[in-house]
């Protein structure tokens, strides 16, 4: 066992008493849904406020604060929910779970917990030389559906869904099926689980040979991932597996690990650490109606799919949007009749663990010092958010009424689960899961010309491995050493964007640092800083698009090039080579001049999740762009 000799009770309980001020106040504080000091219980929340409560637009928020609700709230919203005791009953039983979470208006929240009591896998064994099937099944799957307070931190809403059993196939190629074997003898397994054909087990990879994940001094498509879910006397212990498959011929198992958990504060350990109210609420106060869920939960505990026409026109806005097989979902749009983007979507997502310390410099330095494929830290994930593994896919459009100076908008909501089994992401939703990798790609448009990218993650990953391992070295410096803490895990999101402000036939650049505008004429690669706005503009026109920079975003401009990655129909989207090839969009930037030229923006907007006030196993962490439009 990864914690050593204390239970997983007594480990969830510490960890949650460390884990911040969500944690601590909710061992402290619970006890009770209601707060006697204002007279008003759930069941007396007025019904218009309940009725009129929508998505909240991130404009409705000043200063960061929709930032903070995702970083803070969604972790207490789930304590508030966990205080119930059916939901408390229901949770504790789980063998694993999945959360989601979405901010409301009317100072509402709304939650919903997933999970099954029990996992069943009939599989094929080791075929030699064939492939592998497995069908799992998650056992007594349910869901809960929760509507929180956030002043009062009140359940106001509450339902249960009835449980049913949900199965799924995992096929493995004769490859991965050949080093799963490997993994079984590794002594780490042996030692934990013994003769693994007395268990129930089931394999996840992300990816192997031919996979874009860096790890260690491998460059990406050499190392790969393997996670198998063991059930072991009643709960879910994961095997995490490191794959040099530089050579594909003779793939080496480089690392093999059990962790104990998947994910860091998952709600089936949370719910030991708070006490539960005298009585449930579950009958005193309204169900969840479908409009007011989160997204990525229906009925049936898959996500909730509503998506709009492939074309349609509100709030100023024309919007078109597709399916790309390897960069999520396309979206062009034009506004007030005038083009605004033929082509944006979000590549890539890096997901990076155990950097060294940063020290100043730009990502591309940091990630990928020797200007190459290999990065700097232990393991790196480019997630090409290919819809073959989990996504991404269009979950529906959320509208949001004027309100006080917020003019009236939309939002597409887009997601990526990867590794997950199938667009519907069922293994993920039933806490059966590659680590969260639960990323939300949101575009929200606004009919003042404002549009904003938002990029949400759910959930630490390969956290738990990797600060096992900070301990694990700071132990070894002893008294008067010295110690870098390095980063346990970085995130970068990449927005890439053809630009056409008022015009399909080029542009004009221009950068202001502050003080003085410039028109650079070649492409360049920038790091933001609060105050630096960079503007494309239409030259033979008043249209302009501009887009402010702070310190946590990068922009790389580069002219249109067919032979790199791009955010339209290029043919690089569907050579693999140049997926290969591609570290960094910085990578593309020479001296090919772009004033006057079609040039498409990388858009690069960075998650220091170490700087996270919270602890982020159960928080989401959020981080914005925004463009804004003058002259149409």
């Amino acid at each position: 066992m990864a914690d050593g000799d204390i239970s997983r009770r007594e480990y969830a309980k510490l960890t949650a008493l460390g884990g911040g001020v969500a944690a601590l106040a909710g061992c402290m504080e619970f006890g009770g849904t209601d707060d006697p000091s204002d007279g008003e219980s759930a069941a007396e929340i007025p019904p218009a406020r309940m009725e009129t409560a929508g998505f909240a637009a991130v404009r409705r928020f000043d200063n960061g604060n929709y930032k903070r609700m995702h970083t803070y709230r969604k972790r207490r919203a789930i304590e508030t929910l966990l205080t119930d005791p059916e939901v408390q009953a229901l949770v504790d039983d789980w063998i694993g779970s999945f959360e989601a979470y979405e901010v409301l208006t009317n100072h509402l929240e709304t939650v919903s917990l997933q999970g099954p009591t029990s996992l069943r896998v009939d599989e094929s064994g080791f075929p030699d030389g064939e492939q592998g099937e497995f069908e799992v099944t998650a056992e007594n799957r349910q869901t809960v559906y929760g509507i929180v307070d956030r002043r009062r931190d009140q359940i106001v809403a509450l339902e249960i869904t009835e449980p049913q059993d949900i199965s799924w196939t995992v096929t493995q190629s004769p490859y991965q099926m050949a080093l799963g074997e490997a993994i079984h003898d590794a002594e780490a397994v042996q030692d934990a689980f013994g003769d693994m054909s007395e268990r129930e087990w089931y394999p996840s990879w992300k990816g192997a040979t031919g996979s874009y994940t860096g790890l260690a001094d491998l460059p990406h498509g050499a190392g790969g991932t393997a996670v198998m879910h063991v059930k072991d006397d009643g709960e879910l212990q994961i095997v995490s597996a490191f794959i040099d498959g530089s050579d594909p011929q003779q793939p080496e198992i480089i690392d093999v690990s059990i962790l104990d958990r998947a994910v860091e504060y998952p709600p089936t350990e949370l719910v030991e650490t708070i006490e539960p109210a005298a009585e449930s609420v579950l009958d005193a106060v309204p169900g969840v109606p479908t409009e007011q869920r989160p997204y990525y939960t229906a009925n049936d505990g898959h996500h909730r799919i509503e998506a709009p026409d492939e074309s349609f026109e509100q709030d100023e806005w024309a919007v078109e949007w597709e399916r790309a097989d390897a960069q999520g979902v396309t979206v062009g749009a034009s506004y007030r009749d005038s083009p605004v983007f033929e082509a944006m979507n979000s590549p890539i997502t890096y997901t990076g663990y155990y950097l060294p310390p940063r020290e100043g410099r730009n990502t591309r330095e940091w990630y990928f010092p020797d200007d190459d494929t290999v990065f700097s830290g232990d393991l790196l994930f480019w997630d090409l958010h290919s819809s073959d593994v989990g996504g991404p896919g269009l979950l529906g459009k959320l509208d949001f009424a004027a309100r006080a100076n917020v003019p009236s908008g939309f939002q597409l909501k887009t997601h990526y689960h990867s590794s997950a089994i199938g667009s519907e992401s069922i293994d993920f939703h039933s806490g059966l899961r590659f680590g969260p990798y639960n990323y939300d790609l949101a575009y929200e448009f606004y009919a003042d010309g404002t549009f904003t990218p938002i990029f949400r993650r759910t959930g630490p990953g390969f956290l738990t491995k990797f600060t096992q391992k900070v301990d694990e070295n700071a132990e070894t410096y002893g008294e008067g050493g010295s110690y870098e803490e390095p980063v346990v895990q970085h995130y970068v999101s990449t927005q890439a964007i053809d630009v056409t402000p008022g015009t399909e036939d080029g542009v004009a650049v221009e950068l202001f640092d502050g003080d003085e505008w410039t028109a650079p004429e070649t492409e360049f690669y920038l790091e933001g800083e609060l105050g630096m706005i960079a503007r494309f503009s239409n030259p033979d026109g008043s249209e302009t698009i501009d887009i402010p920079l702070r310190d946590d975003l990068e922009i790389v401009v580069v002219r249109r090039d067919e032979s790199e990655i791009g955010p339209g129909e290029y043919p690089a989207h569907r050579l693999s080579d140049a997926e290969a090839d591609l570290y960094h969009p910085a990578q593309y930037v020479d001296d090919q001049p772009i004033q006057g030229e079609r040039v498409v923006v990388w858009l690069l907007m960075i998650g220091a999740i170490d700087q996270a006030p919270y602890p982020s196993g159960l928080t989401n962490f959020v981080t914005t762009a925004r463009l804004t439009l003058s002259g149409y």
